[in-house]
C-alpha cells in the first residue's frame, strides 16, 4: 500500500484499511464518501479482498428472503429478558449506521472498542442522545424501543 502499487486511488485504500470482516459492503458503502460498488469490484479482481463466509456483496447478491425485503431501517426489539451481547452490539451498530450516518462514526469505534455489557450500555446512552439532540425525542423513543422492546 506504501507504494501504491496495486492501488493508487485514495478512496480506495482508504477503504482497504477500513475493511475488517464484520461491517457488510452496503454498511461501508453507506458510510464512506467517494466509494461506490465498483471499488470492491477491483479490489476483488486483484485479489486484495474476497468475501466472507456467507457475506453478500454488492456484486454477488443472494437471494432476498420475505423478511430482508420488508427491514426497516432501524434493527428490530431485542428482547429486554437476555441482552446478548453481540446482538445488541449488532443492533447498536446498525441503528447509529442508520440514524447518524458518518456523524456516528465516533460512537461506532466506541461500540467496537466496549468489551464488557456495562461499557456497550453506555456507548447506547450517548447513542440515544445524539440521536435526540439530531432528531428529536420522538426519534429517540423510537431508537430506544428498537435496542430494549417495549
Amino acid at each position: 500500500m506504501q507504494n501504491r502499487a496495486l492501488v493508487k486511488e485514495r478512496a480506495r485504500r482508504n477503504l482497504l484499511l477500513l475493511i475488517d470482516g464484520v461491517k457488510s459492503e452496503e454498511m461501508l458503502l453507506a458510510n464512506l464518501a467517494g466509494i461506490t460498488a465498483s471499488d470492491f469490484q477491483e479490489l476483488r479482481k486483484l485479489d486484495l479482498i474476497a468475501p466472507a463466509s456467507g457475506a453478500v456483496t454488492m456484486g454477488n447478491p443472494a437471494r432476498a428472503t420475505a423478511f430482508e425485503t420488508t427491514r426497516p431501517t432501524m434493527p428490530m426489539p431485542l428482547e429486554t429478558k437476555a441482552l446478548d451481547y453481540s446482538e445488541f452490539t449488532a443492533a447498536l451498530t446498525k441503528l447509529i449506521s442508520s440514524q447518524l450516518g458518518l456523524r456516528g462514526f465516533a460512537l461506532t469505534l466506541a461500540v467496537e472498542k466496549a468489551s464488557t455489557n456495562e461499557e456497550l450500555q453506555a456507548v447506547a446512552q450517548r447513542t440515544l442522545d445524539a440521536i435526540r439532540d439530531r432528531k428529536g425525542e420522538a426519534a429517540a423513543t423510537a431508537a430506544r424501543q428498537a435496542l430494549y422492546g417495549g
